[in-house]
């Protein structure tokens, strides 16, 4: 076995599933397992770790790459970045989201490293010109009780008249409180293909960012997947999503804090989208490319 990707917790993490994807289409084999007790059954000749407190590698005579695509929030976040730097084991190679990302971290500057920001399934292009009648108004995927006042949000979407389709965990009072209203369909925790059809079956996409930093200040995995088909986008503003939306030319909806929202029946306006040509550079594939992510790999494995 060439890669051993580690996927522990709950979080969706689709990006393994685009690395396992990607290197097996360049002739590596790869596997996925959901804990570090699987991951050492396994012989492989790299593993792949999603950061947290990794103190200890998986097998010591065996390269890995850790990957931090995210920052400790909320009480003492600082010191608990802290602590991953200095407490974790010296990986062979780091990952991280953006530079930002890698700016809240202190790992020595002597461990090689490269920048892999979020991408979005190629699939996704081929939603782009469904101009058929859609099922839902706007969608939702993602966490939901972590986020302060999404469900609040959603409910008075709902309450405006829209038809919403949403998945994600919820607590048992929150996900009371979207099921009993007669223009929610909740989905409970949703697998990647489930998802992507009912992105198909939208006329906009919602993403919900709380005013917490440094939440305000990295990549939204929804965000890049409306981008790539072709979704206009329903947001709150906060710091990424106005320097993004600047970056790439493309316009999205404002949510306001208080007052009701009017959203065009016509969701295929221009404005709302970026170009094929801009969509494609934002699949896996093109951001694996970028960062030289095979390359990388077959040097950690000397391959």
């Amino acid at each position: 076995m060439d890669v051993c990707f580690i996927k522990t917790g709950k979080a969706y993490l689709p990006e393994i599933y685009a690395y396992s994807d990607y290197l097996s289409r360049k002739g590596l084999s790869t596997v996925i397992v959901e804990s570090e007790a699987e991951a050492k059954k396994i012989n492989a000749s790299l593993y792949y770790r999603v950061g947290g407190l990794l103190t200890k590698k998986i097998r010591k005579n065996k390269p890995e790459i850790h990957e931090y695509h995210t920052v400790s929030i909320g009480r003492f976040s600082m010191m608990k970045n802290l602590m991953k730097s200095v407490l974790c084991v010296k990986p062979d190679y780091l990952s991280f989201l953006t530079p930002f990302v890698e700016s809240k971290y202190s790992f020595s500057r002597h461990i090689p490293r490269f920048y892999r920001d979020m991408g979005a399934t190629s699939q996704l292009l081929e939603q782009r010109e469904l101009q058929q009648d859609k099922q839902f108004d706007i969608c939702y995927f993602g966490s939901l009780s972590t986020r302060n006042k999404l469900v609040d949000t959603l409910l008075s979407l709902a309450e405006q008249g829209f038809s919403l389709v949403v998945g994600g965990v919820a607590t048992r009072s929150d996900k009371l409180r979207l099921q009993q209203n007669e223009r929610i369909t909740f989905l409970g925790e949703c697998d990647r293909e489930k998802v992507y059809y009912y992105l198909s079956q939208s006329r906009f996409g919602l993403n919900y960012m709380p005013n917490e930093y440094p939440l305000t200040q990295q990549t939204s995995t929804k965000v890049i997947e409306y981008l790539v088909a072709g979704l206009p986008i329903l947001s709150n503003t906060y710091p990424w999503i106005t320097q993004h939306s600047q970056q790439l030319g493309y316009s999205y909806i404002e949510l306001p804090q208080s007052n009701s929202i009017s959203l065009p029946k016509n969701s295929f306006q221009p404005k709302y989208r970026i170009s094929l040509n801009s969509a494609r550079a934002l699949t896996w594939d093109a951001i694996l490319e970028h960062c030289q992510f095979e390359k990388i790999i077959r040097q950690c494995i000397g391959k």
